[in-house]
């Protein structure tokens, strides 16, 4: 391996810089290949070191395959470092806790226990309901999916959902526009559909949440015993899981976020890189911390990347600079870069 173990020691200086702070609120800005799986595992493994109970410790990231992954690791890490109460510490997505929330606090009100719909349900039973319900016929199905008007009506929905508000700044509008009619239908559609199949869409589950934390009916906090939150990938989250994860800091939950806003790809979900920018405008005592020493790619690629997000980056990019470890290896990896035109 080129990488120096003097190298890989120096690094380890910022990540344990991260993992170990007892700030009551901390970010973290880690590019890619920077450790930042690492240090989420030394953070928990720190907390439970600390005496802090397993039960007490939750950690979500964006997808279900990235959280699998992240309780995967962090399960091998304390168990090989002597703590395998780390496999009791809950390690799920944002969806999973808000409905693991509303569970407890007995405000489901479906006549099974609710599941999210996939991409595979909302096209072939949700959209191909709606299109016998509504008569919607506009577009022709292809491969079998449902007529686009349905879809579009749908996804209209579906981006209220995830930033309160209809027609968000990332939300491109279909043409014709979605009528305030179509709206109404879809909503008395949707709300019977989803209370016969016990079924939520996925932005849906956290939105439900916040209605009742707005209410002062819901601290989540309190109900599942959250003294600790890690969350991995920030950058993803859409308007309304950045507010869930504010109030539960503001109700004195001990917050961990962790992302890169070059690395926000969800816009089609909504997500808002602004979270993770603005995050000490919001919490003006956070800790701030930056991983910059990259183990995954080497200089030519890393310099090639750096260039081109330079060039283009938003209002409010957070500067990083990010240095290949392959740099100053022994012997040192430069890498290749092809530029392929189409």
């Amino acid at each position: 391996m080129p990488i120096t173990q003097q190298q890989i020691n120096k690094a380890e200086v910022n990540q344990n810089s991260a993992a170990f702070d007892s700030n009551p609120q901390v970010r973290l800005i880690a590019g890619p290949g920077t450790g930042k799986s690492s240090v989420i595992e030394k953070r928990i493994l720190w907390l439970l070191q600390n005496g802090t109970l397993p039960s007490n410790i939750f950690a979500i990231s964006f997808t279900r395959a990235s959280s699998q992954d992240l309780m995967k690791r962090v399960k091998k890490y304390c168990e090989d470092h002597g703590r395998p109460e780390g496999r009791n510490v809950s390690i799920t997505t944002l969806h999973s806790l808000a409905l693991r929330t509303l569970s407890m606090a007995g405000l489901l009100t479906y006549p099974g226990t609710p599941s999210i719909l996939d991409d595979w349900e909302l096209k072939n039973i949700i959209d191909s309901e709606f299109s016998v319900h509504s008569g919607y016929t506009s577009g022709n199905p292809i491969n079998g999916y449902p007529p686009r008007r349905c879809e579009d009506i749908r996804r209209d929905f579906e981006a209220f959902c995830g930033t309160g508000q209809w027609n968000p700044v990332n939300f491109i509008p279909p043409t014709p526009p979605i009528s305030p009619q179509e709206r109404q239908n879809y909503q008395t559609f949707h709300l019977s559909r989803t209370k016969i199949y016990s079924c939520l869409l996925p932005g849906e589950i956290v939105q439900k949440c916040l209605e009742y934390m707005r209410a002062n009916t819901l601290h989540p906090e309190n109900l599942l015993n959250i003294h600790y939150l890690i969350v991995d990938e920030y950058q993803d989250l859409n308007p309304l899981d950045i507010e869930f994860i504010d109030r539960l800091t503001q109700n004195g939950v001990n917050t961990f976020v962790a992302g890169d806003d070059d690395q926000s790809i969800y816009s089609f979900r909504f997500a808002s890189p602004s979270g993770i920018q603005l995050y000490h405008q919001r919490f003006a005592g956070a800790s701030d911390h930056s991983l910059h020493d990259c183990f995954r790619c080497t200089p030519f690629i890393s310099n090639s990347a750096r260039t081109l997000i330079n060039h283009y980056g938003g209002q409010h990019r957070i500067p990083k600079n990010i240095s290949s470890l392959y740099e100053n290896s022994v012997p040192p990896v430069n890498g290749t870069v092809y530029l392929w035109h189409f």
